[in-house]
């Protein structure tokens, strides 16, 4: 009888456990196509309001090339130009926003990343994609994210630098050259690779 119990409570525990990773895996794999909706309805928008077709979206940036300057503003409100980087600086854009899972997934790294090289001739410019300022910096805030964080609401920069899905990742040399394009989630060895061949 007291075996019989055993058997009984075993099988309700593994029952739980099996319905909690279930669950949990039901919840990411929303997520993910929730993201995915999202963005797919992001770049409509912004094709449509541009009015750009796929081919001259592909032809806006090329490895090798200069890299477009822009002027955004950053959570304090000052302006920020590409430009002003150029003959100090190696820059990596990440393109992200609060609601993609991918991007909420890498940045602990690129924060990492970022202190770990700020002294040097390095920065990281997060630019968000289409959020507002007070959404973006709660989220910054919560998170105590320490890179400089820019916004692009109108996600003219975004279309601009060929981020047709987020995260997106672009390395740029001291002499404001691209040098590498990434799209999607990046680790910190990513990261770090991207950066060393730049340097």
């Amino acid at each position: 009888m007291k075996n019989k119990k055993i058997i009984i409570i075993t099988l309700v525990i593994i029952g739980i456990i099996a319905a909690s990773t279930a669950l949990g895996l039901f919840a990411f794999r929303f997520l993910a196509r929730t993201a995915a909706e999202e963005q797919r309805k992001v770049v409509e928008e912004i094709q449509k309001e541009n009015n750009l077709n796929k081919i001259q979206m592909e032809d806006i940036i090329e490895i090798g090339e200069p890299a477009p300057d822009f002027i955004l503003e950053d959570l304090e409100g000052n302006k920020v130009s590409l430009k002003n980087y150029e003959g100090e600086k190696t820059v990596l854009l990440n393109f992200w926003a609060s609601w993609c899972p991918p991007c909420r997934e890498e940045m602990p790294d690129l924060n990492k990343l970022y202190e770990e090289n700020k002294d040097d001739d390095f920065i990281v410019l997060a630019v968000n994609v289409g959020e507002s300022e007070s959404a973006v910096k709660n989220f910054i805030e919560e998170n105590g994210y320490t890179f400089p964080v820019l916004l692009d609401e109108t996600q003219e920069v975004g279309v601009t630098y060929n981020t047709f899905s987020i995260p997106t990742s672009v390395m740029i040399d001291k002499e404001g050259i691209i040098r590498a394009y990434r799209p999607g989630l990046m680790t910190y060895e990513h990261m770090i690779e991207m950066l060393d061949n730049v340097r």
